[in-house]
């Protein structure tokens, strides 16, 4: 690049902020004038003392369209002023095929326009942005509204600009250069979860840019960017779809509060509000509030089973729920519920007459009120009965009338009809609770009956397991204390839902689930019922599959649940978090995970120490943290396996530095230094990982390596593992080549 054109690239970089400034001005008196009008407004309508209804609705047609101006103007500021730090990270040359002209686009976070409607900056949502994803130089092709647009990238450059200035451009005929990335990579990360959009790779861009399809899954290794495409995507589909999709009709499903605090600034950094965000433990309480049992939260399953000394027979209960098995039974018997359970209801009969036939229950439950859920169609079949006992009731008040009035023992007209309703009702009492009895269906009470006999299995014709009585009284076990365990609480949702009829949320027209690789079949059939308006981004990645015992779905299975016509799976295959050296040693302590290309960012190898003992652990993890710090990276991860390790730890680290201590699924992400247990560091990232415990009492069950390997792809440049005793077996397997040893 020669002088000539570096002069041209500052002239046009300060010609695109004076239009930025002026746009920033002129969109403050524009505000204030909506502001004014809506000002008055307000005013004319309280001055005004009423009206007609067509003048007060004209009053707040108005004021509603003047705030949605003012609404607008406040948004388009925000824009601006962030433009008037950094309005655009790349450029291309393209000539358009057949014309003479080339043009230069440059791209940024949104789109910028001169007053005589130049296009300076197009956002990167836009069409024609694309080709700087997904081109090189030469041929390249971008598809828009008026169909394929082929043409020639003469020119690919890239720019850092920061605070108004260029710090850095240069030309390149790649995609995204590999030096971009291992600059952004390299540097110390002591915030949440930035925009990617200045290093997007090819792949990534086709995912984010489908519209093709209902439900895209996303399977990447750890590090590999998925939580960041998927809040790209979600950027990308609010930009094409202005006119029938909000940040109000989008929902992210995260694993706990911790990770939706951590990723809260992408979306407002490139312009979009923040969608709606949710756990699926948000779900669980507000369908479940008026049970009368304790629901057993998520950080309690955790602690009960992420120990060395797990309850065997609870691990075979939770792993026999999640399974393939129970999945199908169950379904069998909520279709024999909504359908043949019926059957076996008796006529109603009162005095010799018969009130409602047995064929009746059949015609309306199975046919007239089928689409209703069960226990609404025996609501609708109760008010049938009610109606047609009316004439019944009043036949019975009238004898009672007469039999008092015959007696001569009230000669009060109104205390001998008081009389005679009591007495009538309590002749057709046993009526009226037969009625209530055959028409109520208690979601919690048939579904906590299953667990008292063998109906699942002999209703459906399914064969009994060997080990189902010891299921059942695991079950009964904690129900009787008033608990309805973790491994219970989706499949008894679903049934409910089943029964009862499911809340559903049509308004919500797109759905991330992040962390998928967690959730099971059941979790899924909810979610399908919840959100039938929906499409999907789903993204995991089976090797970070952390919970004890459950058999989570696997994408194929989630695929026939939520559509399986519509779907498209991909796969993206490099990691960029991680250093060359950190992620050689991840692989080798999970093969299964399979090998993952990166970008071959350098760093020091991760180091293993041995501690005399657990007196000593404080100690070094200080050290350790201080030298951390003295190679100028601020993040740090304090990482144990359970809450109980966390809270053993911290109180010694708190006395000597700043330290957080994060346990529960609210807390908000800090910066700096965070001691936390390993299921809630998942999605998360630090400049140093400090793994704590990592022997062979500590990680030797089979699940044990997904969760090691899982917290130390949590590291960006250092990964530290400390143990006393022997070294847990998954540390043993990995080659003495990947690590140092210290200690």
């Amino acid at each position: 690049m020669n002088q000539q054109e570096q002069q041209f690239e500052i002239a046009r970089l300060a010609e695109t902020l004076r239009q930025v400034q002026e746009q920033i001005q002129k969109n403050k008196e524009i505000s204030g004038c909506h502001q004014h009008a809506l000002k008055n407004s307000l005013q004319d309508y309280w001055n005004g003392g009423g009206g007609s209804a067509i003048d007060e609705a004209q009053h707040v047609e108005t004021m509603n369209r003047q705030r949605a101006l003012s609404k607008h103007s406040h948004g388009t500021a925000r824009h601006l002023i962030k433009m008037l730090k950094s309005p655009y990270f790349g450029r291309i040359d393209f000539a358009e095929a057949h014309y003479n002209d080339t043009d230069k686009i440059y791209i940024g976070i949104g789109s910028l326009a001169s007053e005589d409607g130049e296009f300076l900056v197009y956002d990167w949502r836009a069409p024609v942005s694309s080709m700087f994803y997904d081109y090189g130089l030469g041929d390249a092709a971008y598809t828009c509204p008026a169909g394929v647009i082929e043409g020639t990238i003469t020119l690919k450059r890239q720019y850092k600009i920061a605070d108004g200035h260029i710090q850095y451009m240069f030309d390149s005929d790649l995609t995204i250069d590999d030096d971009i990335l291992k600059e952004l990579l390299a540097k110390s990360v002591d915030e949440k979860m930035h925009t990617i959009v200045n290093s997007i790779q090819r792949d990534q861009n086709q995912i984010i840019r489908d519209e093709r399809h209902k439900v895209l899954f996303l399977e990447g290794p750890a590090g590999s960017g998925k939580t960041s495409v998927a809040l790209h995507r979600i950027a990308f589909l609010l930009y094409q779809n202005r006119e029938r999709l909000t940040s109000q009709n989008v929902l992210i499903l995260s694993p706990n509060y911790i990770f939706s605090d951590y990723i809260s600034n992408v979306l407002p950094e490139i312009g979009e509000a923040n969608v709606v965000q949710m756990t699926f433990q948000d779900y669980t309480a507000r369908s479940a509030a008026h049970i009368p049992l304790r629901l057993e939260t998520r950080t309690d399953y955790f602690e009960h089973m992420l120990v060395s000394n797990a309850n065997k027979q609870r691990a075979a209960t939770i792993s026999f729920k999640s399974s393939q098995l129970f999945n199908e039974v169950l379904t069998n018997y909520l279709n024999w519920l909504a359908a043949d359970w019926i059957n076996e209801h008796p006529s109603i009969t009162a005095r010799g007459e018969t009130l409602f036939g047995q064929n009746e229950w059949q015609h309306y439950y199975q046919n007239s009120f089928s689409m209703m859920p069960p226990a609404i169609r025996l609501e609708k079949i109760r008010t049938i009965i009610q109606k047609r006992m009316h004439d019944l009731i009043s036949d019975v008040r009238r004898e009672k009338i007469a039999q008092l009035t015959e007696a001569g023992e009230e000669v009060n007209e109104k205390v001998i009809r008081a009389l005679a309703r009591i007495q009538a009702r309590s002749e057709l009492k046993p009526i009226t609770d037969y009625v209530e009895k055959l028409t109520t269906l208690d979601a919690l009470e048939e579904y906590a009956a299953l667990f008292s006999d063998d109906r699942l299995f002999t209703v459906t014709g399914t064969p009994i397991p060997g080990n189902w009585d010891a299921i059942k009284s695991q079950t009964r076990k904690l129900i009787n204390r008033g608990i309805l365990p973790y491994e219970d609480i989706s499949p008894f949702l679903y049934f409910q839902g089943i029964v009862q009829g499911f809340p559903v949320k049509p308004d919500i027209k797109h759905v991330v689930i992040d962390e998928a690789q967690d959730y099971s079949v059941f979790q899924y059939k909810i979610l399908a019922q919840l959100f039938p308006n929906s499409s999907w981004t789903i993204v995991g990645d089976p090797a970070q599959s952390i919970q004890p015992f459950v058999n989570t779905a696997n994408f194929t299975e989630a695929s026939k649940i939520l559509g399986q016509e519509q779907t498209l799976h991909f796969h993206l295959t490099k990691s960029y978090r991680s250093t060359q050296a950190i992620q050689a040693f991840c692989q080798a302590i999970l093969p299964s995970a399979g090998e993952s290309l990166s970008i071959n960012r350098p760093g020091p190898k991760p180091t293993v120490i041995q501690i005399n003992n657990h007196e000593d652990m404080a100690t070094t993890l200080l050290n350790t943290i201080q030298t951390v710090q003295s190679e100028g990276l601020k993040s740090i991860g304090i990482i144990t396996k359970n809450v109980t390790q966390a809270l053993r730890i911290y109180p010694q680290l708190q006395k000597v530095t700043k330290a957080t201590l994060l346990i529960k699924d609210d807390d908000a992400f800090p910066t700096g230094i965070v001691v936390i247990p390993s299921y809630l560091a998942k999605g998360l990232e630090f400049d140093a990982v400090l793994i704590v415990n990592t022997d062979a009492i500590n990680y030797s069950q089979e699940q044990d390596s997904n969760i090691l390997y899982t917290i130390c792809t949590r590291a960006l440049h250092r990964l530290y593992l400390f143990y006393t005793g022997s070294p847990s077996p998954y540390l043993r397997r990995v080659d003495r080549s990947l690590y140092n040893v210290s200690g």
